[in-house]
């Protein structure tokens, strides 16, 4: 596969974190399952773009500048999930704590849950 396919490739997987990292940035307005499919998307693309290249020869020099870039934007976007995680359970135990009252060892009750709620990623 020619180095302009390849760089189709990690671009198309670039612009599926950049996407996720919009909306984990926007946290009231974040549509998780949005962001799985995109980061989805983008683990799709990028194991396309590892099964296409030849292990015997070096990847160019632009490619592996692209990658570089990608992999900060991943770990940035990781951090932004992280946050929206934690932003998550804080609003979970104030609605605990306003809900049931307290236990018998002074914590907030937990509040009955209805269902599970389960990420994939």
């Amino acid at each position: 596969m020619d180095e302009r396919n390849l760089s189709w490739l990690l671009a198309a997987a670039q612009a599926r974190v950049r996407a996720t990292s919009a909306l984990l940035a926007l946290p009231r307005e974040c549509h998780v399952d949005e962001c799985v499919t995109l980061l989805r998307e983008a683990q799709g693309y990028l194991e396309w773009l590892l099964d296409r290249m030849r292990s015997d020869q070096p990847a160019p020099a632009e490619l592996r500048a692209q990658a570089a870039e990608l992999a900060g934007e991943i770990r940035r976007t990781g951090a932004l999930l992280g946050a929206a995680v934690r932003m998550g359970r804080r609003w979970l135990e104030r609605l605990t704590i306003g809900g049931e009252g307290y236990t018998p060892a002074g914590g907030p009750a937990r509040l009955p849950m209805a269902g599970h709620v389960s990420v994939l990623g």
